[in-house]
């Protein structure tokens, strides 16, 4: 069991000349916003930076990114940024992060395709990245640490962990990863490379652990092709499929099928067309000539001739198939016959959306059952056999689980136990949590530096308060009660009695004398006040503030936005 760690009081000092810390800023206790600072006397950089997606109880924000205070008092030391692959969970904060840290990106081909869009997007210099090529490796800030990059097999084209060659040992960052023997590309984790650095020596290991929880091995890539064959097979209609635009992989699989099937293919979705016009320029997917078809021309195909591919996987309301489902797209509807494949898993927290958007597709006809079918998505996450096969592989002095909740850290902790790891050989982290290493081989954790979540609402050019999104949730769930008091500037005295008005409030069955019971305390709680906090609006507005959501609490258990308006009586 984890327990409350102490702050660390001198984190704003810089480090000691044998000194390294490493501390998760996101991605630890969560799943996403993954972001690792590495700060030794004389090296300072980040490991990924990526976005969280809002939930439901975060209405109205668009991204959350990590907060960068602990960066704040080295804010002119910071070198780099390197990262592991191109998932917004890893780069999607990158664009907040540059506006006020340019400092050069690393990465392979297709991260920074990926990101170089984003950066554009938002009018940043796309001269600062740099790619790497597979068992590239570059030396960060002054060359005191080399970051190398080993290729591991991901859910998205040219993945990659992480070796970092420090005064203090070898640091291996597993990024996400999976150990596919038969990738589609070709293209195979670099188990050699890591076991030749566990013969060597790893001082430390950081390792995915969001599939820990899954016995045996993830399936392979190429399993899915039987699965989406026989969506092919038994769709007399259109055939509608979804899935992540990042994942290029099976975006091959099913356009090849398509040309197999003779069907041509419908792109729908800003994030899909973009995706798939970069993998074809890096020369990571094969398109067949022509089998592509605008979308204003589908309706010169028969049904059984066209397949739709399309963004929402997750249920998202701005996708393509969002649209779809709400007969947005011209010139193309979803009808009995027609068959809708998601071919991805539900990330947690978005079931219900997913579970929405397949009954509005069954409402229109279409077919969105996956029995019969065989495997239509493979995780690209390694399940618990290929997280043993990787502590095995670098056999690291110290063991870190990191990426997911507290649930699966601990329980990549208790397989390290099992393969042998000693308890003071794994060390479970948490946001904010510093592990510190010192070249004598010594291992501390002095506490927590300021971690946090930043809310980000699009056209705003400043991060939300959270104080605006927890508004926003009462006001979602409660409503919002308005107490106008009428005050006489000359005497002081409310020149009439407060009036009550609410909006998404549910009062009492009588909202009449509800209305004149808020009235009552409002007026109590206005004449019981010291003359000082009768003064001070912002004081008495949170005395009236305060006694409106006791009686409201106790007389109806909800908790409304209480707004408490004063204005000076006219003509007094």
């Amino acid at each position: 069991m984890i327990s409350v760690a102490p702050e660390f009081e001198t984190w704003m000092e810089a480090p000691a000349a044998d000194e390294l810390r490493l501390i998760p800023i996101g991605g630890l206790g969560e799943f996403g916003m993954n972001a690792l600072v590495v700060h030794s006397a004389r090296s300072l950089f980040l490991v990924d930076c990526g976005q969280l997606f809002p939930s439901d109880d975060q209405p109205g924000i668009d991204s959350i990114v990590p907060d960068f205070a602990y960066l704040e008092p080295f804010a002119d030391r910071l070198q780099a940024v390197l990262l592991t692959h191109g998932h917004e969970d890893h780069i999607g904060a990158l664009p907040y992060f540059l506006r006020r840290w340019p400092v050069p990106v690393y990465g392979t081909a297709f991260t920074l395709a990926l990101l170089e869009g984003k950066l554009r997007e938002h009018g940043l210099d796309t001269g600062l990245l740099h790619p790497v090529k597979d068992y590239g490796r570059i030396k960060v800030g002054d060359g005191e640490i080399e970051a190398e990059w080993i290729p591991v097999t991901h859910s998205i084209p040219d993945a990659c962990a992480l070796a970092l060659h420090t005064p203090q040992g070898v640091l291996v960052h597993s990024g996400d990863f999976k150990i596919d023997p038969e990738p589609l590309d070709g293209r195979l984790t670099g188990l050699d490379r890591l076991k030749a650095l566990g013969d060597a020596g790893v001082r430390l290991l950081m390792a995915d652990s969001t599939n820990v929880g899954r016995p045996g091995r993830s399936p392979s890539e190429a399993v899915c092709r039987d699965g989406l064959e026989a969506a092919f097979e038994q769709t007399k209609g259109r055939l509608f499929v979804t899935t992540f635009s990042s994942n290029i992989h099976r975006l091959q699989t099913v356009v090849d099928l398509a040309y197999e099937f003779r069907r041509r293919v419908v792109l729908l979705g800003r994030s899909l067309d973009r995706n798939l016009n970069l993998a074809r320029s890096l020369k990571l997917l094969d398109l067949p000539d022509d089998i592509l078809t605008d979308v204003k021309d589908a309706q010169l195909f028969d049904r059984d001739e066209l397949l739709v591919l399309c963004t929402g996987s997750q249920g998202e309301p701005m996708s393509g198939l969002a649209r779809l489902l709400r007969q947005e797209v011209k010139g193309l509807r979803i009808e009995p016959g027609d068959r809708l494949v998601v071919s991805a898993r539900s990330i947690p927290g978005n079931e219900v959306s997913i579970s929405r958007m397949l009954d509005t597709a069954e409402r229109l006809g279409a077919e969105t059952s996956l029995e019969g079918l065989g495997p239509v998505h493979a995780s690209g996450h390694g399940s618990r056999d290929e997280l043993a096969d990787l502590i095995r592989a670098v056999r690291p002095a110290q063991m870190v689980p990191v990426h997911g909740t507290f649930r699966n850290l601990r329980a990549h902790g208790k397989l390290a136990a099992e393969l042998g790891w000693a308890p003071e050989r794994i060390s479970l982290l948490d946001g904010g949590l510093c592990l510190r290493l010192f070249a004598d081989g010594r291992l501390d954790m002095p506490g927590t530096v300021p971690v946090g979540k930043c809310f980000v609402h699009e056209g705003v050019d400043h991060m939300v308060d959270a104080r605006v999104v927890k508004d926003r949730l009462i006001l979602q769930e409660d409503g919002v009660v308005f107490a106008t008091l009428l005050v006489d500037p000359q005497t002081g005295d409310l020149a009439a009695d407060p009036t009550i008005l609410s909006r998404g409030f549910v009062m009492l069955s009588d909202d009449e004398s509800y209305a004149e019971l808020l009235s009552g305390v409002a007026r109590k709680a206005y004449e019981e006040a010291p003359s000082l906090v009768r003064k001070d609006g912002e004081a008495l507005r949170d005395t009236l503030r305060l006694a409106l959501r006791r009686i409201i609490r106790k007389t109806t258990q909800s908790r409304p936005l209480v707004i408490p308006v004063i204005l000076e009586a006219p003509g007094s």
